[in-house]
Order: structure tokens, then C-alpha cells, then sequence
């Protein structure tokens, strides 16, 4: 019999990232109020919401490629979005941001296609 590798799938990371997701989707797509509870400037935020996403998508499941190509695609449709949005701003340099944070994390994958 041939051993064949089978993939990890985490339901805990899973649960996190998908809480994580909904919350960071309705602080990208809500009205803002006009004091903001978080103190940090906004391409921070871009990056570090993107950085969180992508350590906690990494972590629910070893689909790299999947998981890749899923952030990216939020990243750049958020911005879209937020264009089309009357009370947000779709910007290239928040579209930098989040790239940069979802670089962060896959960076070693991408580059050196470790299994690790």
C-alpha cells in the first residue's frame, strides 16, 4: 500500500479566521462613525488586519495555493469595494498595505516552497 499525504485542515483556525473575516468585512464595508475606537493610521490597519487574515488562514489549512489566491482576491476586491462605496475610499496604497501584510505571512512559501 502507497502512503499517500494528506492535507491539514484545522476547524479551530478555521472558526477564528472566519470570525475574523466577518468582523474585518464589516469594519471595510460599514460607515465609519467619526471617532474610531482603534487609534492607529489607516494603512497600519490595512496592514495589520491583512497580516492577521493571512497568519490565520495559513494556519487553518495547508491549501497554499487556495489560500493564496482567496486572500489576494479579498484584498483587491475590498478595495474595489470601498471605491464604489459613497462613504469609503478604494485607494492603491491601502491595496499596497494589504499585500504587504499578506506578503508577510507567505513570504518563505512563496519563495522558498518549504513544507514548513
Amino acid at each position: 500500500m502507497g502512503s499517500t499525504k494528506r492535507i491539514k485542515f484545522s476547524y479551530f483556525w478555521t472558526s477564528i479566521f472566519i470570525v475574523v473575516f466577518l468582523i474585518s468585512s464589516y469594519a471595510l464595508f460599514s460607515q465609519p462613525s467619526e471617532r474610531s475606537l482603534i487609534n492607529l493610521p489607516d494603512k497600519a490597519m490595512h496592514f495589520f488586519l491583512f497580516l492577521t487574515l493571512s497568519f490565520l488562514i495559513n494556519k487553518s489549512n495547508d491549501y497554499l495555493k487556495n489560500s493564496l489566491i482567496f486572500i489576494i482576491s479579498y484584498a483587491v476586491l475590498s478595495e474595489i469595494i470601498q471605491w464604489y462605496l459613497p462613504y469609503r475610499e478604494g485607494d492603491f496604497i491601502d491595496l499596497f498595505f494589504n499585500l504587504l501584510g499578506i506578503l508577510v505571512i507567505f513570504w518563505k512559501k512563496i519563495f522558498f516552497f518549504s513544507g514548513a
